[in-house]
């Protein structure tokens, strides 16, 4: 593994490690307008995809985060469904597609509701070879007059496909116990193509 690089939010420091997360959290009082069509909380279908990573915990997909029914409700920028799943298939053995990030690429889910205990989320990447590219995961958050962003890296170097780290949801919930999320991923430094898939998220019911 490289040297982990400081604060992400700030500048992009070359050479970065091959699988390096870091985590940033802000919170700001002033409202963020949500998507208009924002998913609402409801019952959730959950199976348990990261067993062979020793993760036993239930996780249920974001919609549309298996890129298999091409990018209904996500945002895109540079920016497609390719063939060429996660080669684990933990999802469906027929799953074939993922979404490539080409250079200055981003992808960003529906605005979702998210309730009481659903507070993590885990996703396939594919990285370039090279060390100066890198992937901004942020999770940004509103409830009632508070928005927080927690923001998460992840450095190139690891040519092929790797699951992610346990990623935290910001807990901003207002008195309903709910709280809008947006999950977007952004391909940052130097331009090297990346691909995601499989975008899911703990209800921490499991734990």
């Amino acid at each position: 593994m490289g040297n982990m690089p400081t604060r992400w939010a700030r500048t992009l420091l070359a050479g970065l490690g091959a699988t390096v997360l870091v985590p940033i959290l802000t919170l700001a009082t002033a409202t963020t307008p949500a998507r208009a069509a924002t998913v609402p909380c409801t019952s959730r279908t959950t199976t348990t995809p990261f067993t062979a990573w020793n993760d036993g915990n239930s996780y249920f997909t974001e919609p549309g985060g298996t890129f298999e029914s091409g990018t209904s409700g996500w945002t895109l920028k540079n920016a497609r469904v390719v063939s060429g799943n996660e080669p684990w298939k933990v999802l469906s053995a027929g799953n074939a597609y993922s979404l490539q990030l080409a250079a200055a690429g981003s992808a960003a889910g529906p605005s979702m509701c998210i309730a009481t205990a659903e507070d993590a989320m885990r996703v396939f990447y594919k990285a370039p070879s090279s060390t100066t590219s890198g992937l901004l995961v942020t999770i940004h958050v509103t409830s009632g007059v508070n928005v927080a962003d927690n923001t998460y890296s992840i450095g190139g170097g690891a040519n092929g496909w790797r699951l992610s780290d346990r990623i935290m949801l910001p807990d901003i919930r207002d008195a309903s116990g709910q709280q809008t999320v947006t999950i977007s991923f952004t391909q940052v430094g130097t331009g090297a193509t990346w691909q995601i898939d499989d975008v899911e998220i703990d209800p921490w019911r499991s734990l």
